[in-house]
């Protein structure tokens, strides 16, 4: 508040100390500097516009935005994607890094065959809600779940299937968050299925960019479980897509080790039916 030499004296200078005669002219002064100073704060915050926070979004907007979202990793119907992932740990890349083609038809279909390393000459296909493991030398394909894993903190189902747009429904708070240095829409998703491993999903979306920027999955008990951060987009044929993510278990006891999947290369390709059963991804080479 300020005081009444602020207020009352032009020159910035101390007024004169009330006589004891003059109390009651001193208390008018007071109380007409507190009133003025009152009505002045007054008038500057009606003065001022009001800081613009985000519309409420309706639950079309926001199921385009899950689109968007799905649309920087799975940008085109039929492909083949050129992928590595790596642990990397306190900020160092681990050597035992895998790579592998991730084939892709349609939104149920894919195809995973790892090429080099320990892993070299395994697949994994999905087709719809099934997926299943492939080992060289076995005849037959060994089911599995999304939630197998893949590497550290990432699952086959990470690499092979993550739709939001199909598979959660969502509404967004009100207001923004900052997350990564960016304003973000925060989107609270709930699971269509009851069997989904993540029933609740929290994302925080760059609505101006339309790029997703960190995910969080919790488990049916509501424990936070997995963390995303999309780290690097770039573009390919046209159209945005996802170069890097780093994916944090955050039931593990090592809390500084993450598992980065990078998209090295985007190819839209015509592929043949036949290699999404389990008999024609054996077969594939």
């Amino acid at each position: 508040m300020p005081s009444p030499t602020s207020e009352g004296a032009g020159e910035g200078k101390n007024p004169e100390p009330p006589a004891v005669d003059s109390g009651m002219k001193w208390s008018r002064f007071l109380a007409a500097s507190v009133l003025f100073s009152g009505l002045a704060g007054f008038a500057r915050a009606q003065a001022a516009p009001p800081a613009a926070s985000p519309v409420a979004a309706s639950s079309a907007e926001v199921q385009g935005w899950l689109e968007a979202i799905d649309s920087t990793r799975n940008a085109f119907d039929e492909a083949v994607i050129s992928a590595r992932a790596s642990q990397v740990k306190g900020g160092v890349e681990q050597p035992d890094a895998a790579k592998f083609d991730i084939y892709v038809k349609g939104r149920d279909h894919g195809l995973i065959v790892f090429r080099g390393g320990k892993n070299s000459g395994r697949k994994i296909l999905t087709a719809g809600d099934r997926m299943w493991l492939l080992v060289p030398g076995a005849s037959n394909p060994l089911p599995v779940t999304p939630n197998q894993r893949l590497m550290g903190g990432a699952s086959m189902g990470d690499v092979a299937r993550l739709r939001f747009a199909d598979d959660y429904v969502g509404t967004a708070r009100p207001g923004s968050e900052m997350s990564g240095g960016k304003s973000c829409r925060v989107l609270d998703l709930q699971a269509k299925s009851t069997r989904a491993a993540y029933p609740r999903v929290v994302m925080w979306f760059d609505a101006a960019a339309r790029l997703p920027v960190r995910v969080v999955f919790s488990l049916p008990s509501g424990k936070e479980a997995k963390e995303i951060l999309f780290q690097k987009f770039s573009s390919s044929h046209g159209k945005t897509i996802v170069a890097s993510m780093d994916i944090r278990d955050l039931l593990a006891k090592e809390s500084d080790a993450v598992t980065r999947l990078d998209y090295l290369d985007y190819k839209p390709a015509k592929l043949s039916d036949a290699i999404f059963t389990p008999e024609g991804a054996l077969a594939f080479s």
